[in-house]
């Protein structure tokens, strides 16, 4: 597990140089007059960063004893899950983003984390109203 750490790290920190790298190529420009290559040289050196990070913490941690990292997973709800996740972008168009969001919710809420019907239809009312304020 640790050797698969190690080498994921190293493919993150090797794509952060490549897109430093080509948005050097772009022209990042500066703070007050960002060119094309700005956004994403910032973008490239966080993930370097944030991947020299954690290839420093795998580097230094101990293979790990302890159950394997799918023994837990219930497959029959992730299997659920992604299915109404496309069965969502499908029907989207139709239903409309309020409607059809408040159904993901509703099944999201009540079917992996099961909470009562009154604080699932609750937290999903609220959840679209927050929603929909902030952006309309």
């Amino acid at each position: 597990m640790k050797r698969t750490y190690i080498i994921a790290n190293l493919i993150w920190l090797i794509l952060s140089v490549a897109i430093c790298v080509e948005s050097w190529r772009l022209n990042i420009g500066g703070f007050h007059q960002p060119g094309p290559g700005f956004l994403l040289f910032f973008a490239g050196a966080l993930l370097g960063i944030l991947a020299l990070i954690s290839l420093i913490q795998s580097l230094k941690e101990r293979e790990p004893e302890g159950p394997k990292i799918w023994a837990e997973v219930n497959f029959l709800k992730l299997g659920l899950l992604v299915g109404v996740l496309f069965l969502y972008t499908i029907l989207l168009p139709k239903l409309g983003f309020l409607l059809g969001t408040f159904l993901l919710l509703l099944f999201l809420f009540r079917v992996v984390e099961p909470y009562r019907w009154r604080k699932v239809f609750f937290a999903s009312l609220l959840t679209i109203g927050v929603i929909y304020g902030f952006f309309v």
